[in-house]
């Protein structure tokens, strides 16, 4: 499986890279819905189940594939121009035309817009039909998805997960999110296109199954014959942290493993490779 960006698209496809030599910064050419274009290689190939069905890649673009690509430029900044004239025509008002991708057998144009609310474009889909004999579809995008299509780097320093994963907003992403996993909500949670990243989804599961098998916050646990008080989690360790006095350094960080022999109810991971400390 490969990820490529589709140029319009809010986040890149996943395909079927069949026995092709696939690497990120590639162009190749993909059948999307009976078309086909040319999109950019966002992932290296890898064996990985799909979380969607895959589409296909017909092969890699050639020096004719892009000279035919830079034709098509050109030829859906016209339609997008016809497009803005026609609202002027019917005056529609807070529409904006910002975007046209035409296939590379200019049997489709996809037109993107931005509207300040719904609105009734069915007079320009006709018209925009009649003028330039293709199928046309119009495409309202948001914010969000302009943030994907332009790229570019989040406070991580890594490239945007919507500019290079197709799966990264196949489910939707709040701020709830990051309460499961005990982060404060606050501007630090917030991408660069204004809504929660991504990445705060990820590891949800993870810490939504570990939190069914431990302890609860502030409540009372035994361990080596003293009660103590879970206060804080370490999921990556498959741990909880109790307070055993009122000190700081009475606080120790316990494995669910060992403080399931006293507790019932707590349940461990499978850790067959966990060590034992030396003593026990």
């Amino acid at each position: 499986m490969v990820d490529i960006r589709i140029p319009g698209q809010r986040v890149p496809r996943l395909f079927d890279a069949r026995d092709l030599k696939l690497w990120v910064g590639y162009k190749a050419v993909v059948e999307v819905d009976g078309s086909e274009y040319i999109g950019q290689v966002t992932s290296v190939p890898r064996r990985r189940e799909p979380h969607t069905k895959p589409l296909r890649v017909v092969r890699i673009a050639t020096e004719e594939d892009f000279r035919l690509e830079r034709e098509l430029r050109e030829y859906g900044r016209e339609i997008r121009k016809e497009a803005q004239k026609l609202v002027r025509d019917y005056q529609i008002r807070g529409v904006e035309f910002i975007g046209c991708d035409v296939s590379l057998d200019r049997s489709h144009a996809e037109v993107k817009y931005a509207a300040e609310s719904r609105v009734d474009l069915s007079q320009i889909i006709r018209r925009l039909r009649e003028t330039f004999n293709l199928r046309v579809t119009l495409k309202q995008f948001s914010f969000i998805e302009r943030s994907g299509c332009a790229s570019g780097c989040d406070t991580c320093g890594l490239p945007l997960c919507c500019s290079i994963w197709s799966g990264c907003r196949s489910q939707p992403v709040g701020v709830r999110h990051a309460k499961q996993q005990g982060i404060t909500p606050s501007d630090k949670i917030y991408g660069v296109c204004g809504e929660v990243k991504c990445c705060m989804r990820y590891e949800h599961e993870v810490y939504k199954e570990f939190k069914e098998r431990a302890p609860f916050k502030n409540s009372t646990v035994t361990y080596q014959g003293q009660e103590g008080q879970v206060v804080d989690y370490a999921v990556v360790q498959d741990a909880v942290f109790v307070q055993f006095g009122e000190k700081r350094s009475d606080r120790q960080l316990i494995p669910l493993d060992r403080l399931a022999r006293e507790n019932p109810g707590v349940q461990p991971a499978d850790r067959e490779d966990r060590e034992e400390p030396e003593g026990e």
